[in-house]
């Protein structure tokens, strides 16, 4: 279920990424009009689907460290919503100060955070490919 999110996810960010932006601009943002997005914005969502999709779609063993990945950036975001946005807004706005997120969307990111840090857990709890063949080795 969550390779298909993340499928699904990753083809709009690939294809539609400023349909995608505007639209989070719009729930998130109090004043989305103000706020004007650097040039690359766009090109770097894109190249993010196409990491999405390679990372998601190709092996299993990339698709592992992708969540493990999640993890970590959940965790982050977990621990320090409101850095963590902050930094991502200097990083997607030329006038990152004159951003203003609604209240919910920090608790939006703990929670997301949370969500990635679970994913990252379960993954971590699986045995790996060396320890199922060697527990399928007769003694």
């Amino acid at each position: 279920m969550l390779r298909t999110i993340l499928t699904v996810f990753g083809v709009a960010e690939l294809l539609r990424p400023e349909v995608l932006i505007r639209a989070a601009e719009r729930l998130a943002l109090e004043n989305p009009e103000e706020c004007e997005l650097r040039p690359w914005t766009v090109p770097v969502a894109r190249v993010e689907g196409v990491a999405f999709l390679l990372l998601v779609r190709r092996r299993k063993g990339s698709y592992s460290t992708f969540k493990k990945f999640l993890g970590v950036v959940g965790l982050l975001s977990v621990l320090y919503p409101r850095e963590y946005l902050g930094y991502a807004t200097k990083l997607a706005y030329t006038d990152a100060a004159n951003c203003q997120w609604r209240p919910w969307v920090y608790h939006a990111t703990r929670l997301a955070g949370l969500f990635y840090v679970i994913v990252a857990v379960k993954e971590l709890a699986k045995p790996s490919r060396a320890e199922i063949e060697e527990d399928s080795q007769p003694n």
